[in-house]
C-alpha cells in the first residue's frame, strides 16, 4: 500500500513534509514488524516456537511417550501389576507413583496432586486434552504473560485435584490423572463466565473425557476467579511482599 500526501506550499515547507513522511514510514514499519496483536511478542520470537501452550503440549506428549516406553505400551498407560502400598490398593509400575491415588495422598504422597496433571490414560485422553489446551491456552496467551498463564494452569489443575481428593470417594472414584482440570481453568480465565458458559452448553461439561467432572468444575471455578480477581490479588501480594 502506498500513501500519497497532498499539501499546499503555503501550508508546510519541505522540512515539515520530510518530518511527516518519516513519521509515516516509522509507523508503517511498526505495524509490519510482525508483532501482531500480542504486545509481548518481539521480532525475534515465534508464535509457535515460543508459545507456552505449544511448549506445554510438547511436554505432555514427551511425558506420555516416556512412560509408554517404560511401560511397554504406547496406546495406554501401563500402571503395572496390582499391589498394596501403605494399606492402599495400588500398582507396581513407575507411573503408579505419579497418578493421583487418593488413599496414598491422604497417607502423605501429596506430590500426586501435582504430578498427575502431566499423565494421561491413553492416546484419546491425551489427544483431546492437547486439542483444547491449544485452543484455550493460546486464547489466554493474548491476554496475560507467560508467568500468569502458568499460574492459571497450575492453580486450576491443583485445585481441581484437591476437589477430586475431597469429593471423589463419595462418587466411587479414587484414582485420577490428566490435565483437563487445568484446561478448564484456562477456559475460564480466557473467556470469563460468558465464554465458559457458551462452551459448556455447546460441548458439555465432560468435554475432555475421563469422567473427572469434579476436577473440571473446580478448575473452571479457579480460572473464572483468576479472570475476575487475578490482577487485584497479584497487586495485594506485591504490596505485602
Amino acid at each position: 500500500m502506498s500513501l500519497v500526501i497532498k499539501a499546499h506550499k503555503d501550508q508546510c515547507d519541505n522540512v515539515g513534509l520530510g518530518r511527516l513522511q518519516n513519521r509515516i514510514v516509522q509507523k508503517s514499519e511498526k505495524y509490519s514488524s510482525g508483532n501482531g496483536s500480542n504486545p509481548q511478542m518481539t521480532n525475534t520470537q515465534s508464535r509457535i516456537r515460543d508459545s507456552i501452550s505449544v511448549q506445554m503440549s510438547a511436554a505432555l506428549v514427551l511425558i506420555y511417550l516416556l512412560f509408554g516406553a517404560i511401560g511397554g505400551n504406547l496406546l495406554m498407560l501401563n500402571l503395572g501389576t496390582p499391589t498394596v502400598t501403605l494399606g492402599c490398593a495400588s500398582w507396581a509400575g513407575a507411573a503408579s507413583y505419579l497418578v493421583q491415588n487418593n488413599c496414598l495422598v491422604i497417607q502423605g504422597w501429596v506430590w500426586m496432586l501435582f504430578s498427575s496433571l502431566f499423565l494421561h490414560l491413553n492416546i484419546l485422553h491425551l489427544g483431546g486434552n492437547l486439542l483444547f489446551l491449544l485452543i484455550f491456552g493460546t486464547a489466554l496467551e493474548e491476554k496475560v504473560s507467560r508467568q500468569q498463564w502458568l499460574v492459571v494452569f497450575l492453580a486450576s489443575g491443583i485445585s481441581g485435584n484437591i476437589a477430586f481428593l475431597a469429593l471423589g470417594p463419595l462418587l466411587g472414584s479414587d484414582v485420577g490423572l490428566g490435565a483437563s482440570g487445568a484446561i478448564y481453568g484456562l477456559l475460564g480465565a480466557a473467556g470469563g463466565v460468558r465464554g465458559a458458559f457458551l462452551v459448556i452448553i455447546l460441548l458439555g461439561l465432560n468435554l475432555f473425557s475421563g469422567g473427572g467432572e469434579i476436577a473440571h468444575v473446580a478448575g473452571l471455578v479457579t480460572g473464572l476467579a483468576l479472570h475476575r480477581w487475578g490482577d487485584r490479588l497479584a497487586g495485594t501480594l506485591q504490596e505485602r511482599i
